[in-house]
């Protein structure tokens, strides 16, 4: 049985995925995870815990490399790759005759700087639905990186400052390393600048970058985080052509670009669209399925549509899963 109220709880066991609640263990499934509480004891990958050492310095960490199966009393546990950014990760919990698959944050794109989502098949499959309706199909990251190159170029060639607006963690760093294989020199904002060395801690190797000084960026591409549009650092630059990159629907591209004043607009996602989504689903094949965060419900519909047993979990409820 499952118990759903700010995390998803497996009832008759300590273990909780991503839980927005006091938990005594939790999984947390990425670095990115939305306004989860830190719990006695955490579940994560090396990358995971790196990233959140100085939040979680309080808890209990079992770190859990990739396809290293250990145990949680009569639980056989392993964690494999999610495809959303470095350290992502899929839980999946085997329970006698029976295997349930936590997905955390998803994706099926093939990234520059992240493992590709490992598909297991289960019997129960637990899954945020984000993006779990038809207009939110995502071009894949080479689609996503030719526009961006010319629009780099471009502005280059108008003697302009090519300026990338783009979040620190995850879609960055693919950004980053594919600009640097494309031979481009980079200058990053702190924040960006300091979630990249620890990239390059676990391995990842990326072109010529460095720390953004404004002092310094011709011929340079400075990509920086959205919240720092006007920042003291972009407003000593002269003359520049801004861009954001935004994991959103077609519809809110004219507002975004109107509400920042950027130039150009590029829609990119670290996580599973819509056809993604239906995708795994068909690979894993379920008997049944849970879905959580945004578009569950309508997201559900569309599943039974298809001929699945699947339940949108909305608010505080218990269920039998296993």
């Amino acid at each position: 049985m499952i118990e759903y109220n700010d995390g998803i709880h497996l009832k008759g066991t300590g273990l909780w995925f991503d839980s927005k609640k006091k938990a005594g263990l939790s999984f947390i499934s990425n670095a990115h995870v939305d306004k989860f509480t830190v719990p006695e004891k955490t579940i994560a990958t090396p990358e995971t815990v790196k990233f959140l050492e100085k939040k979680i310095r309080k808890s209990i960490v079992l770190s859990c490399p990739y396809y290293r199966p250990f145990t949680l009393g009569n639980l056989q546990v392993e964690l494999v790759p999610s495809g959303h950014m470095l350290g992502s990760s899929q839980m999946v919990v085997d329970k006698g005759e029976k295997t349930l698959v936590y997905t955390g944050d998803l994706n099926l794109k093939k990234l520059p700087t992240t493992e590709v989502a490992y598909l297991k098949k289960c019997d129960v499959l637990v899954m945020k639905s984000t993006f779990g309706l038809p207009e939110y199909v995502f071009p894949t990251f080479e689609e996503s990186i030719k526009p961006l190159t010319k629009f780099i170029e471009d502005a280059f060639s108008s003697h302009s400052t090519p300026v990338i607006l783009v979040e620190p963690m995850g879609i960055g760093q693919d950004i980053i390393k594919a600009l640097g294989k494309n031979g481009f020199k980079i200058s990053l904002h702190k924040s960006i600048n300091n979630v990249t060395k620890i990239y390059e801690d676990f391995g990842v190797n990326f072109g010529d970058y460095e720390r953004l000084k404004s002092d310094n960026i011709e011929e340079r591409v400075v990509i920086i985080p959205p919240d720092k549009i006007d920042s003291d650092d972009l407003n000593k630059i002269k003359s520049k052509r801004s861009a954001i990159i935004i994991e959103s629907g077609r519809e809110d591209i004219s507002s975004v670009k109107s509400q920042l004043k950027v130039d150009e607009v590029f829609t990119f996602s670290s996580l599973a669209g819509y056809n993604e989504l239906l995708e795994y689903i068909e690979k894993v094949s379920p008997e049944k399925i849970y879905l959580v965060d945004r578009h569950a419900s309508e997201f559900a519909k569309t599943l039974e549509k298809k001929g699945y047993q699947a339940i949108a979990l909305e608010k505080p409820t218990q269920l039998n899963l296993l």
